[in-house]
């Protein structure tokens, strides 16, 4: 008789039904790790495509996201409001963006806020541009709720990205104020017209005295316009220096979008503050 063999001896093998599981889930991962990879490579393509103005390609590789992943969707509608916003469609930016504030995490909504409130501001300066105030105002109001409303995580104090709420705030509020209490430049054409009818007394007082008279009154006229003109004058340097002063502060925002986001410009129009993922 053959000796007995002892199990202990004997190779070990693994069944294969347990093989082939081990093998589906290895691929399964596979497979998640290959689209997960592929999906957020189109937010990182449409950021890039945004960087280099091609607002059109950014848009296409957003919607490709949002095509292909069911996760962080605010993400795709934020980086294709970013790329609608720099193609000057606002209003379909602002869609796209509400869509994205509505689901996005609370540290995620900094970002969001900063492009939607700069697309609404730029709704409001088209109204006011088109003479339209109440749509313009509308338009500011939104802009500054939505930056009022942000979590607690989008502006501890003194962080830079309070600081560029607060600016962005603060340029609603003068670009409002300004179209709604402009410059008066009526007063200046009251004055005008009222010295204008002083100096036609002053002429029939001095008519009334005397043709000579009439010569010295028509010669007082000249310093009486000087002064309206010189009136007028202070009125157009006092609102060149406030266009001027608003510029630089909007080119001083802009240059703190620029530093908090890594080169972009952010004026609100052609380029929003903050890069899409």
């Amino acid at each position: 008789m053959s000796p007995t063999a002892d199990p202990a001896d004997s190779p070990q093998r693994f069944p294969r039904g347990r093989l082939a599981a081990a093998g589906v889930v290895i691929l399964v991962l596979l497979v998640v790790a290959a689209w997960s990879g592929l999906t957020h490579w189109q937010l990182a393509r449409a950021s890039a495509q945004f960087e280099a103005g091609s607002y059109t390609a950014a848009q296409e590789s957003a919607d490709r996201f949002l095509a292909m992943s069911p996760f962080e969707r605010h993400k795709g509608h934020f980086a294709a409001g970013t790329a609608l916003a720099g193609d000057g469609a606002l209003d379909d930016a602002e869609a796209e963006l509400e869509t994205a504030l509505s689901t996005a995490p609370a540290r995620d909504q900094c970002a969001v806020r900063v492009n939607l409130a700069l697309v609404q501001e730029g709704q409001g300066d088209a109204f006011r541009d088109a003479d339209d105030v109440d749509a313009a105002d509308d338009r500011y109001d939104a802009a500054r709720t939505t930056l009022t409303e942000a979590p607690e995580e989008c502006r501890p104090d003194g962080s830079p990205q309070d600081e560029e709420m607060d600016s962005q705030e603060q340029r609603v509020d003068e670009s409002q104020e300004e179209m709604n209490n402009p410059s008066s430049e009526g007063e200046g054409d009251s004055d005008g017209e009222e010295s204008s009818g002083e100096s036609d007394g002053g002429d029939s007082e001095d008519g009334d005295g005397g043709g000579g008279g009439g010569g010295s009154g028509g010669g007082e006229e000249s310093p009486g316009g000087s002064g309206d003109d010189t009136a007028g004058d202070e009125e157009s340097g006092e609102g060149d220096e406030r266009m001027e002063e608003l510029e630089r502060r909007r080119q001083e925002s802009e240059e703190r979008h620029s530093q908090t986001n890594e080169g972009g410009t952010g004026s609100g129009v052609r380029d929003p503050g903050s890069k899409p993922w």
